[in-house]
């Protein structure tokens, strides 16, 4: 019954597509810092680890917030640098962009980065193979980026091949530790009942019941999934808010129960047993 405990550190208003330019990142209000020191001090309470992926843009801007994660004893990945949709880049956008990334954080931490997850899971299966060789070839190590459950700009991989940790050598001849997340299968067709606004909504006894039927799940939150009172999205239409905002801040004994219930390990954790 292993839950791999990953947590996305990226602007509460970044979105695929995006709801704000870039460009102007710089002029929006940051609300991230308390949901992220929620999070710890949930680990901390129930004596677990994490692996805080952070967009390299954030990384940037608040590089105090990566030291707190690794101060805390816990481990930082690559989130991409603005949340782009990687469906959309090609190889060599694709490989300056993480680069570039994964350079911040590094900068800001003082560590090696070795763990890396797209945006939205936004690996398509035709090119993840492509993907995976840069990965490697840029040092990473271990990859989150897989999901069975079908997305919009990636996901949908065989549940049967690809629904626990493996090494991506077997399927497509590279050396990087895959550590996927699966769908939960309801009415035939798959949701990721554990992250996000699917996490918020589910019930407890549900996710215990998913989670030790499948003997391994992998939790993935964010800053604003703790942020009870956060704005509407700029831009945002009625059902894209709705997602975000629903059940927001509710989640903080359902986690502990969670972590209660299940081995929950960090990606860096996994890596170390393969």
């Amino acid at each position: 019954m292993l839950l791999v405990n990953t947590f996305d550190v990226e602007p509460w208003w970044a979105t695929i597509p995006p709801c704000v330019d870039p460009l102007k990142w710089n002029d929006m209000p940051d609300r991230g810092c308390a949901g992220i020191e929620n999070y710890l001090d949930l680990c901390d309470l129930a004596g677990v680890k994490c692996t805080f992926f952070f967009v390299g843009w954030y990384a940037k801007k608040y590089p105090d917030r990566v030291r707190l994660v690794l101060n805390r004893g816990h481990e930082v990945g690559c989130h991409s640098l603005v949340h782009s949709d990687v469906a959309k880049m090609t190889g060599s956008e694709f490989r300056r962009d993480t680069l570039l990334a994964k350079e911040m954080i590094q900068d800001a931490g003082g560590v090696p980065v070795i763990s890396y997850r797209a945006p939205s899971f936004s690996f398509p299966p035709i090119r993840c193979k492509e993907l995976l060789e840069i990965l490697f070839s840029l040092g990473f190590l271990i990859d989150s980026s897989i999901t069975t459950a079908k997305r919009i700009y990636g996901g949908g991989y065989d549940g049967d091949k690809f629904s626990k940790p493996f090494n991506a050598m077997d399927a497509f001849g590279v050396d990087i530790l895959e550590i996927p997340a699966p769908g939960i299968s309801i009415f035939g067709r798959e949701f990721q009942a554990f992250g996000g606004g699917y996490f918020r909504i589910a019930p407890l006894g549900l996710l215990k019941y998913w989670a030790t039927k499948e003997k391994y799940q992998l939790l993935y939150l964010h800053p604003h999934d703790f942020d009870v009172s956060l704005p509407p999205l700029p831009g945002g239409n009625y059902f894209s808010n709705l997602r975000r905002r629903i059940s927001i801040g509710d989640i903080n004994g359902k986690v502990i129960q969670l972590f209660k219930a299940l081995d929950v390990k960090s990606c860096g954790q996994i890596y170390a047993e393969h």
